[in-house]
């Protein structure tokens, strides 16, 4: 099976899911690859590979830097892992559904295998702004409003490179028809997710992978992945305008969106009277009519649908403009600098920072006199 997006619909905490419960999902029949990565210890998802059949780096690069791009090993290395077993294999990355037909092709040839479904989870469009805009923020790509980026996101020119992106991902008709012309609608698949109803997703992985019921579940405090408040938002966008980009996207990763941010959403904990972020009628009303059109050309894609479609147009958001906060409270700032975690921290860093760190301290330990005090 390939669990190939929607982005922000649930599939954090599907992927955490998974990757906990792996040897159950074995025992069951099914396997799903659990990623090693040197520079991040374990992942639950399988981005980097997705990454590497894009073309792309995960966040950025400093320039000095001549990784500018996933290495294609990284696919092969998964793409081998999934060939290997004889039952059931899963591959998951929302990353997936910017993949273009090509690079599906790809994966469909290289992949003999993997069974050929293909799957997508989706949420009602309106619900996705507010948490993409959210996401750009853990991964310190965006300094600007959440105005200022809906009105890039619909320009109708589409010049922006943050309309470009968005739409890459979230025209879903587009999307799902550049997987429906390599493995056809029969193989292509798309589960609705249920606002009402958190446990609606895993119960019907369960019932796509043929697992006892409650196999896949939610975990508390793991892949929740929650929205940001206003509070918390305010203040990592300041961080992400203060954060140089000369120092290289690991160090954010591992002690910001892996850390500080990572910890925040995370956790079900916040502070009560923080407000959310709100999203200006205008562009409620521009997702709304673009829900609509998307429902129609779905339906004429003859795919199988899990769920209610028609659900998607009845979604809402609150509504109004935003008042940014220039001081937070105090609760806030001390939230997010509990974050620190010996372990954690130990367990993202890069096995080449560990093993040069490593051979520094034994230096000085068997030679003390030669080495001077590190500023």
């Amino acid at each position: 099976m390939i669990h190939a997006g929607f982005l922000k619909t649930g599939t954090t905490a599907l992927q955490a899911s998974m990757n906990l419960k792996q040897y159950a999902l074995l025992k069951q029949g099914v396997f799903y690859p659990r990623v090693v990565d040197p520079r991040v210890a374990v992942e639950a998802d399988h981005h980097f590979a997705a990454l590497a059949l894009i073309g792309k780096p995960e966040g950025w690069r400093a320039e000095e830097s001549e990784n500018d791009f996933e290495p294609i090993e990284t696919w092969n290395d998964l793409r081998n892992q999934l060939n290997g077993y004889k039952g059931t294999s899963i591959f998951s990355s929302e990353m997936l559904c910017e993949l273009l037909v090509p690079q599906i092709q790809k994966v469909k040839d290289e992949t003999k295998a993997l069974e050929k479904d293909v799957i997508f989870t989706i949420r009602p469009l309106v619900k996705i702004l507010p948490s993409a805009y959210q996401q750009k923020i853990k991964f310190g790509q965006i300094k600007v409003s959440y105005e200022t980026w809906l009105e890039q996101v619909f320009d109708p020119k589409r010049e922006s490179s943050a309309s470009n992106q968005f739409w890459l991902r979230h025209d879903y008709p587009a999307v799902l028809q550049r997987w429906i012309d390599v493995f056809t609608n029969e193989h292509v698949g798309l589960v609705v997710a249920d606002e009402n109803n958190r446990d609606f997703i895993f119960e019907t992985f369960n019932q796509l992978l043929k697992l006892e019921k409650g196999t896949l579940r939610q975990f508390k405090n793991v892949g929740t992945n929650r929205s940001l408040t206003m509070d918390e938002g305010a203040l990592l966008k300041e961080i992400n305008r203060l954060y140089r980009r000369d120092r290289d996207w690991t160090d954010y990763k591992i002690f910001i969106r892996e850390g500080a941010a990572k910890f925040l959403t995370d956790s079900e904990s916040k502070n009560p009277d923080a407000k959310k972020l709100l999203t200006p009628q205008w562009a409620i009303d521009a997702a709304n009519e673009t829900t609509k059109r998307h429902i129609s050309a779905i339906k004429e894609l003859k795919i199988y649908v899990l769920g209610n479609l028609d659900s998607l147009a009845d979604a809402s958001v609150p509504a109004g403009e935003n008042e940014i906060p220039e001081m937070i409270p105090v609760k806030t700032a001390a939230r997010m600098f509990l974050s620190y975690s010996r372990e954690d921290i130990v367990k993202r860093l890069p096995n080449d920072l560990l093993f040069a760190e490593v051979k520094i301290r034994i230096k000085e330990i068997l030679n003390p006199r030669r080495f001077k005090p590190r500023r």
